[in-house]
């Protein structure tokens, strides 16, 4: 008879920090200290350890039992991964020793949903679930106020990021909801386009093409004629068009306000919270447009991402999804409970500062 058990071995020594919290809520998270050990007898020394890594929280809904078994279907031993069954096999080749470690897995995963539930009863937890249920509700009421309405999806591609004032256009293309083509057209900027990890164009690839001049007439019309323009990350794209507007003295009739930004719905719906040590504030990382639409969609980005049309009809049919989220969703009828601060911190001055402001 074997008393070989698993245990959890936890060398943390002070509380959970709520920053810790919001990376393993979006992210997973590899705690330092945590282990499964696999002990032959009390006192003896053990056969086996492996680290215990936290799943992403928000995949499995914060749902604890669920929690578990990601956990236990993924401890590591340095940089391999394995299941927990398979670290009981390679504790040991006697069966005896298998089987009463088996035997303990009871008390193990009790052990780490104790472990689990400190990370998904925190606060910041509440704070998550919030806004997600602000941003269903908010695509549930775009869902319906944009029927009936003509949606252009644009992109641009540029010699620079938006902010340099030398920066041009190279590419504008832009599509409607169902994806259909509207415009797609590249831009001769008048001189050798410089190496960019941004986009694919070369200045062989716009010989022959048309300067902005020259295309913005029928590119501004189609834009100006929409009841709402699309676009992820909708500031950078405006500035480009009105900053190239206002540099080669053309015509600038956009207006911003039926401008829609896929970027922002999409950090409100899946951005990983984040707390800014020196502002103390918590935020949410905007993600990539290539790491929005596989979350959303569950598969690889279709296309070129350095492609200004392959861009726009990746966003129609991320947009499409999130939409398809809001209208599908009970958010309505079960609205989540209000967290109880929105200023919660770790800096126990910057804590009771909020709560005599009142946050």
């Amino acid at each position: 008879m074997s008393h070989a058990q698993l245990i959890l071995i936890d060398k943390r020594n002070q509380p959970l920090k709520e920053y810790l919290v919001a990376v393993a809520a979006s992210d997973g998270l590899n705690i330092k200290g945590v282990e499964i050990m696999a002990s032959p007898a009390k006192g003896e020394k053990s056969l086996l350890n492996a680290n215990v890594v936290i799943p992403a929280l928000e995949t499995y809904d914060f749902n604890v039992p669920k929690l578990v078994d990601a956990v236990l279907a993924n401890v590591m031993i340095e940089e391999e991964s394995l299941s927990i069954a398979q670290f009981i096999e390679r504790c040991s080749e006697e069966q005896a020793v298998r089987d009463a470690l088996t035997k303990s897995m009871v008390k193990l995963r009790k052990k780490i949903e104790e472990l689990l539930q400190e990370f998904c009863q925190s606060e910041v937890v509440g704070l998550i679930q919030e806004r997600r249920n602000d941003a269903l509700y908010k695509l549930k009421e775009l869902n319906d106020s944009l029927k009936g309405k003509k949606v252009v999806c644009i992109d641009i591609e540029a010699t620079n990021i938006c902010t340099d004032p030398d920066a041009d256009i190279i590419q504008l293309s832009a599509c409607d909801l169902e994806g259909n083509e509207l415009f797609n057209q590249l831009i001769n900027p008048g001189y050798d386009i410089p190496d960019n990890e941004k986009h694919n164009i070369t200045t062989d690839m716009v010989q022959g093409q048309p300067t902005l001049a020259q295309a913005w007439d029928a590119i501004h019309a189609v834009l100006k004629d929409a009841d709402v323009v699309l676009a992820y990350s909708t500031e950078s794209d405006f500035m480009y068009l009105e900053k190239s507007a206002e540099k080669k003295i053309l015509p600038f009739e956009l207006d911003y306000n039926t401008w829609l930004d896929a970027a922002q719905l999409s950090t409100d719906l899946m951005g990983a919270m984040r707390w800014h040590s020196e502002r103390m504030y918590w935020f949410y990382k905007t993600p990539k447009l290539t790491a929005a639409f596989e979350l959303t969609l569950g598969r690889p980005f279709p296309g070129d991402a350095h492609d200004a049309l392959a861009d726009a009809r990746a966003t129609v049919e991320l947009f499409n999804a999130l939409l398809l989220k809001g209208k599908q969703s009970d958010v309505a009828l079960k609205p989540a409970a209000k967290a109880q601060s929105q200023a919660i911190t770790n800096n126990p001055f910057a804590a009771a500062f909020a709560k005599a402001q009142g946050k």
